[in-house]
C-alpha cells in the first residue's frame, strides 16, 4: 500500500474517533444542564431523552437546548489551544486538528442551520423564544461567515503534515495530498459516523455526519494556491498503528453497547 494511502487511512480513524469524541462531548452537554435542571435526561449515542423536560420553565429548556452547541465551542477553542501548543506533526496534533474542527464546526454549523431545521437545538431555541426571523436569519449568516473562515484557514495546517516534499511540490501534487488526509477522511469517515448513528431518531442526526463536513471541499480546492510549504519531519503518519486502530475500536464499542441502549442520569 502507498504511503499516502496510509495516510489516508490514519486521518480517517483520527477523523471518526474526534467525530464521535464531539458527539458525546455535545450530547453530554445536554444530559449535564438537563441533570441540573430536573429534566430526568437519559444519555444516549447521538441524542438525550429528557423525561421530565414539559415540566421546566422555557429559561430552561432553552439553556438545555443551548448546551450541546456550546459545549462543542468551548471543545473547539480549548483543543485548539493545544494544538497551536504542539510544534512536531504526529497522530496526536493531527487529532487535535480534526478534534478542535469537529468542535468548531457544531456550534457554527448549527448556528447557521437554525432558521431551517426547528428540531435541532438552536432551532429549538429560536422557536422557544420566538426569536424573529430576521434575527435568526442574521445569526446564520454570522455563523455561516466564520465556519467558512475556519475552513479557510485549514489548509495549510492540514497540508503541513506531509513528511515529503515532492508531495507538496506544485498544485496539483498538493491538492492530491489534500484530497488524502482531508476528503477521503471526511467521506469515508462520515459513511462509518452514519451507520453508527443508527436507528434514525431525528433527520437532522442522519444527515448532519454528511453535510456537516462538506466545508472540508474549500480547504480542499485552496490548497492548489498555497505556496512555501516546508515538509514535516516525522514520517509515524504514514505508518500502520495498531494502537490507534484499537483507540477506534474501544470508542465504537462505547458508543453503541452502552451509548445507544441509554445511560439513565437520574434516580
Amino acid at each position: 500500500m502507498k504511503e499516502n494511502q496510509k495516510i489516508s487511512i490514519n486521518s480517517t480513524v483520527l477523523y471518526v474517533i474526534a467525530f464521535l469524541l464531539t458527539t458525546i462531548i455535545h450530547e453530554s452537554g445536554h444530559a449535564i444542564i438537563g441533570l441540573i435542571n430536573g429534566s430526568e435526561p437519559i444519555l444516549h449515542h447521538n441524542y438525550v431523552e429528557h423525561l421530565g423536560i414539559d415540566q421546566l420553565s422555557i429559561f430552561q429548556k432553552v439553556s438545555i437546548s443551548l448546551a450541546g452547541p456550546l459545549f462543542s465551542l468551548v471543545q473547539g477553542l480549548v483543543v485548539g489551544l493545544l494544538y497551536l501548543k504542539i510544534k512536531k506533526q504526529s497522530f496526536c496534533k493531527l487529532f487535535l486538528l480534526w478534534f478542535s474542527v469537529l468542535g468548531f464546526f457544531n456550534f457554527f454549523g448549527y448556528l447557521m442551520t437554525g432558521p431551517i431545521f426547528k428540531m435541532g437545538d438552536i432551532g429549538k431555541a429560536f422557536l422557544l423564544t420566538n426569536t424573529p426571523l430576521v434575527i435568526q436569519i442574521f445569526i446564520a449568516i454570522i455563523g455561516a461567515a466564520i465556519l467558512f473562515y475556519i475552513a479557510y484557514k485549514l489548509t495549510i495546517p492540514f497540508l503541513q503534515f506531509s513528511y515529503k516534499q515532492e508531495w507538496i511540490a506544485d498544485p496539483k501534487l498538493r491538492k492530491d495530498f489534500s484530497f488524502n488526509i482531508i476528503i477521503l477522511p471526511w467521506i469515508i469517515g462520515s459513511l462509518i459516523v452514519t451507520i453508527l448513528y443508527l436507528p434514525i431518531i431525528a433527520i437532522v442526526s442522519i444527515i448532519y455526519p454528511i453535510t456537516s463536513g462538506m466545508i472540508f471541499i474549500f480547504p480542499w480546492q485552496n490548497a492548489q494556491r498555497i505556496n512555501n510549504l516546508k515538509s514535516s519531519d516525522n514520517i509515524k503518519i504514514g505508518d500502520y498503528s495498531v494502537l490507534l486502530y484499537l483507540l477506534m475500536l474501544i470508542l465504537i464499542v462505547v458508543f453503541r453497547v452502552f451509548l445507544a441502549p441509554g445511560i439513565v442520569l437520574f434516580r
